[in-house]
């Protein structure tokens, strides 16, 4: 696999799992008609990005992403319920996520919640218009990087193209096909609420 290629062979190998993925979260999204639902919503998201991120932060560091700080996402998620006036999680359920123990898995792991704010813009839109919303308080986190958005995803298939050994770019990938899986798994739970 040469390397300038890598960003487009995961894009590959997880489409499967992004697609499935997608369809669901994008259902949810649809049945959401209060601003209690956006909040489980949120809560949803909170409970993986969070239990993902306490996991990739031992092996991500800011000398291979300088711009690490601003890739966090799930302090922008409780700033989102906080706008919101929703109660901030008191005890967050650890979800179940894909295994992580190197630097690539957790670079794999993290493709996954990058390329999530390409979409974003849209989603925060849909909801919006749902809850029939014009204050732009409580979509921090689906806005994302705002105009910047592709600037950053650009910068992160960077990252990824920096990985050249055939073995840890396996490790990615197979990390960032099971992070999708994780996280359709995650959702399940919260299944009744947001009727798909």
């Amino acid at each position: 696999m040469e390397q300038r290629s890598f960003a487009a062979y995961i894009k590959d190998y997880t489409k499967a799992e992004h697609a499935q993925l997608e369809k669901k979260l994008i259902g949810m999204i649809r049945s959401i008609r209060s601003t209690e639902h956006y909040l489980v919503l949120l809560e949803m998201f909170y409970g993986y990005y969070h239990s993902l991120e306490l996991k990739m932060d031992q092996y991500l560091t800011n000398e291979k992403i300088p711009d690490l700080a601003e890739r966090r996402k799930s302090a922008a998620i409780l700033q989102d319920i906080h706008d919101l006036g929703g109660p901030l999680p008191a005890q967050v359920l650890t979800a179940v996520i894909p295994r992580i123990q190197s630097y690539p898995q957790a670079l794999g792991a993290a493709y996954v919640l990058e390329g999530s704010t390409l979409g974003g813009v849209i989603i925060a839109r849909m909801i919006r218009e749902q809850l029939q919303l014009s204050s732009p308080e409580g979509f921090t986190f689906f806005t994302g990087y705002g105009e910047a958005a592709q600037q950053m995803w650009r910068k992160f298939h960077g990252y990824m193209n920096a990985i050249t050994e055939e073995v840890e770019q396996q490790q990615a990938a197979d990390a960032a096909r099971e992070t999708f899986l994780k996280f359709n798994d995650w959702t399940k739970r919260y299944e009744s609420i947001l009727k798909v």
